[in-house]
């Protein structure tokens, strides 16, 4: 045996990590910091940088010249960049995070793994059926020594390994159908038209990417730092609206439970659902999905609701229209209502006496991510019976009302995407016609070096979820236990099988009818044509797997 296949032999046994430089990386190696590349350092980027302190930050990216600014006070080695492409170039990056807009997720995400990279990217994986699939097939060859990630945070919650040991445990009986929806509604009449000259610290183009070419127009940045995408995911060249926005995130919760893959049949409820637009993603949807039984259940039907559509309640007294974000998990023998944070069990009948239920002992409940999952509920106060509502503790540094920021007279911290008389949103404007949302200053930066200077501490946030990530990438055992990866709960392989679902929906919304679906092939089989709907055409010079 040559010692290369020694070194890795070994390696592999101690549970390391054989780097690109060829050193070790484990739980015991003297140097145990990861380099890492932020690309895209404002909106969801700013979610990370409390982890990232403790790593090494060795590059970072951003379409706006002052973001980058801003993120290098925090990570003053690291080297910057307009052009993710260039940032794949520097040869100590062991692990990127993605948080640019959606149309260049899956960009990205090829190229990195194409490079032996590490990647954590938000939601979606990507904006067509082809993006997803060719991402998901990326990271299938490399599994054994690639960490991902799929930005679903929400995923570290309690709740979702309870829910899911419910359905395992037979809490419903045979499971049968299943509900989930989002309630946001953000309607548009099109894309804005061209209005003014991008500032010069924005590199539009870049922003641009591999979409087709549209008029600069301060519409696509009008929002608070982590909202901004709701000012554009909605515009089918640049995102998929609330099916890869909020969709993805409810959908995780169903997803946990039911173990599936891409849908055999999909089926679009066009009477209910807004007709299709070419431009605009619907804001009214409900589609049902067809999947195949599995090793421990029947064939299930999936039904997605969005824009206020909702299923039925499944009792009178339960008021499912208070519930933004929920799930119905409907079986022979009862019902589970649930939101991210939380579950209700109702049986069916005067029989349901969940005898036919085996719940499992304490010692057999799926392990949670850090061990403890993302804490949701408060502890319960003296004096007052129950635990606090689903709250989320204090909120990261930063990510007050205001942030701690004096805004110019008439401006607000965050600012609405609801559409005005014209169809669009009211975008505040600073000087020189320059929405705020590009110039004023992030103040998740000023808030962190604020506590560093004071030698106050520094509140990691909902971390957990990023750090089984980082932790996977350093060749630790998270004790995964079910799904596809023995990394992390949200692999490619688990979260792009989800996101092919979802984005198929809208090929079935588009195809205007019931399509059949091969997930082996990636083919529609009844419809011809909605095979064209499966993917995009690229401006030149982009490449999606690069």
């Amino acid at each position: 045996m040559h010692r290369r296949d020694l070194l890795k032999s070994a390696a592999a046994g101690a549970g390391l990590l054989i780097l690109k430089s060829g050193t070790l990386r484990g739980q015991n190696a003297p140097s145990n910091k990861l380099n890492l590349a932020l690309i895209g350092v404002w909106g969801r980027g700013t979610a990370h940088y409390n982890v990232l302190k403790n790593e090494n930050v060795v590059a970072l990216c951003d379409v706006n010249d002052n973001r980058t600014k801003e993120a290098l006070a925090i990570f003053p080695k690291a080297k910057t960049y307009w052009d993710w492409r260039r940032v794949l170039d520097q040869k100590d990056v062991e692990a990127v995070i993605i948080c640019t807009a959606d149309h260049h997720h899956a960009f990205i995400a090829n190229w990195a793994m194409n490079r032996g990279m590490h990647v954590y990217c938000e939601k979606p994986l990507g904006i067509t059926v082809e993006e997803v699939r060719t991402v998901r097939a990326n990271y299938l060859k490399q599994k054994v020594k690639l960490a991902t990630q799929h930005g679903t945070q929400r995923h570290a919650y309690p709740n979702f390994e309870r829910l899911r040991e419910l359905i395992l445990d037979g809490a419903v009986g045979e499971l049968k159908t299943v509900h989930g929806w989002d309630a946001r509604v953000l309607p548009r009449p099109g894309y804005p038209p061209g209005e003014g000259m991008p500032p010069a610290f924005l590199h539009y183009e870049q922003w641009i990417g591999p979409s087709p070419y549209h008029p600069y127009s301060p519409q696509y940045f009008g929002g608070s730092s982590g909202m901004n995408c709701l000012f554009w995911n909605m515009y089918r060249d640049f995102g998929v609206g609330q099916m890869g926005d909020m969709g993805a995130h409810t959908m995780d919760l169903l997803w946990n439970s039911i173990d599936a893959g891409a849908p055999t049949a999909i089926e679009v409820d066009q009477e209910v659902s807004d007709k299709y637009n070419p431009d605009i993603t619907p804001v009214k949807l409900k589609v049902s999905f067809d999947h195949p039984a599995n090793s421990w259940r029947g064939p299930v039907t999936l039904v997605w609701y969005q824009g206020g559509l909702k299923p039925p309640a499944p009792k009178n007294y339960v008021d499912v229209s208070r519930i933004p974000n929920g799930a119905i998990f409907e079986g022979t023998k009862g019902t589970i209502l649930a939101d991210f944070t939380s579950r209700i069990p109702i049986p069916n009948n005067d029989d349901g006496d969940f005898t036919y239920y085996k719940r499992r002992g304490k010692e057999e409940t799926l392990p949670l991510i850090g061990g403890t999952g993302q804490v949701t509920q408060a502890a319960a106060r003296a004096g007052r019976g129950g635990a606090g509502g689903g709250g989320r503790g204090a909120p990261p540094a930063g990510r007050g009302a205001a942030g701690g920021r004096a805004l110019p007279t008439g401006f607000t911290a965050m600012p609405s995407s609801e559409v005005g008389p014209n169809g669009f949103p009211t975008v505040q404007l600073m000087e020189g016609g320059i929405p705020d949302a590009l110039a004023l200053p992030n103040t998740n930066v000023q808030s962190i070096l604020q506590a560093e200077q004071a030698g106050r501490a520094i509140s990691a946030g909902d971390s957990l979820f990023q750090e089984e990530w980082i932790d996977a990438c350093k060749g630790k055992s998270s004790g995964v236990i079910h799904g596809t990866s023995s990394k992390t709960h949200c692999d490619f392989d688990y979260s792009g099988a989800m996101i092919e679902q979802m984005l198929l929906g809208l090929v079935a919304h588009r195809a205007a009818k019931r399509i059949e679906y091969d997930p082996a092939s990636g083919r529609v089989t009844n419809a011809s044509e909605a095979n064209d709907y499966l993917k995009r055409q690229y401006r030149s010079g982009w490449t999606l797997n690069g």
